[in-house]
């Protein structure tokens, strides 16, 4: 059981972009956080009811969370803050944990590895802040989560999925299945869709390296052919031309895509510039959303895209999530990035108003948490400190997820 937390050693002048919302109450501006405190305090842990920091029971309980507020990730970073902001009122309006307020602490990572350990550093000075949430994409969170770790402070990924990010300690958790699981469902999709030549465009990142091998190895095994495969850098790459060219002359019939929705936009935009409207393209759950299908257009049509949620679902939770967010947001289509930040937050509130605030006694109750009643559906962690999740598959037509099955 670690009682302390790290001191931050942070370079003189870095300036980090968060944003407070003091009883979730803010509109998520980001404000700039010019000081770090010097000196931590050490938090109570009795395992039933420790108050956060030490400090006394009428203080509010908070929970950071970080991800992309700007940038190419950012639609999937500020959906993260809109979910949690609005659940945060509901809980508090209903009595908060045990009838303390919960503040959530928003900090901008920027879909960067080295912001998030700026981010993490920043984060486990704070003795106030509990537990933490995030981050989207694998590598930011790689590097963050030894720090939250050593910390003994609890952190739940909504979206990461490498499959080295939770093996970092019994204190980091992920709502998504494993990155290699999707591969190896897109994969089998292309088999039974009966095609022989098969491509793949992926980011030069831990996620996309992680998600490729699967793909790769599982298209092989199948008796399918790797025509072409092409990597870019996610966020610097924005002319995809030459890459799309190769894989066009090679012949392949039906492409994999496995970016961000933004890179992935661009990559349908310039192949109906490039004339490939034959190439069936295929695409992960991180082209699940609204901002794809808007940044893509007409581009996006035929496109197939997996996703773990399903839209029409009668559960309970979701149901009531959706609800909550319709009123409280602007969100149109309830996506997987709304559902799994529901989840991390709601059962952060849930293992608290259980067991308190103690790192150790937080992570104990999720490692034992039993069919809990996610967004997603029900929440089991497993050895890996993942759930086991269902892929559904979309196709966009008239610019919309059309739900083809599972």
């Amino acid at each position: 059981m670690k009682k302390f937390r790290r001191i931050v050693c942070m370079i003189s002048g870095l300036a980090l972009l968060v944003s407070v919302v003091a009883g979730c109450g803010g509109e998520g501006k980001a404000e700039t956080k010019a000081e770090t405190k010097a000196e931590t305090k050490s938090a109570a842990e009795d395992g039933t009811q420790a108050d956060a920091g030490g400090e006394s029971s009428s203080d509010p309980i908070k929970i950071a969370l970080y991800g992309p507020l700007t940038g190419n990730n950012a639609q999937y970073g500020l959906t993260y803050q809109a979910t949690v902001n609005a659940l945060c009122e509901k809980v508090n309006a209903e009595g908060g944990i045990n009838g303390r307020d919960v503040a959530v602490e928003v900090f901008d990572d920027k879909n960067d590895p080295k912001e998030a350990l700026n981010v993490a550093n920043l984060i486990v000075s704070d003795p106030e802040i509990v537990a933490v949430i995030g981050s989207q994409t694998s590598s930011p969170t790689l590097a963050a989560a030894p720090v939250f770790e050593e910390a003994g402070l609890p952190m739940i990924t909504p979206q990461a999925s490498h499959v080295d990010i939770t093996p970092t300690g019994e204190h980091i958790f992920g709502i998504a299945s494993l990155a290699p699981f999707e591969g190896g469902v897109i994969a089998q999709r292309m088999v039974d869709d009966g095609y022989k030549k098969v491509a793949a465009i992926y980011a030069n990142d831990d996620y996309g390296l992680n998600i490729i091998e699967r793909w790769k190895s599982d298209v092989t095994d199948a008796g399918l052919e790797i025509v072409d495969m092409e990597e870019y850098i996610s966020g610097q790459t924005s002319d995809f031309t030459p890459l799309l060219s190769k894989i066009k002359e090679a012949g392949a019939e039906a492409l994999y895509i496995e970016p961000s929705y933004a890179d992935a936009a661009m990559i349908c935009t310039q192949m109906e510039q490039l004339e490939m409207g034959s190439v069936q393209k295929y695409a992960c759950s991180m082209c699940y959303t609204d901002s794809f299908l808007e940044a893509a257009g007409e581009a996006a049509e035929g496109m197939k895209v997996c996703n773990f949620l399903y839209p029409e679902t009668t559960d309970e939770t979701f149901l009531a999530l959706k609800k909550l967010l319709e009123e409280k947001t602007e969100m149109d289509n309830i996506d997987v990035y709304a559902t799994n930040s529901h989840d991390a937050f709601m059962l952060l509130v849930d293992a608290m108003k259980e067991v308190g605030t103690g790192g150790d006694a937080i992570a104990g109750w999720l490692a034992d948490v039993k069919d809990w009643p996610g967004a997603c559906g029900p929440i089991t962690f497993d050895e890996t400190r993942h759930p086991d999740k269902q892929l559904f598959w979309f196709q966009v037509e008239d610019g919309k997820f059309n739900y083809l099955g599972q």
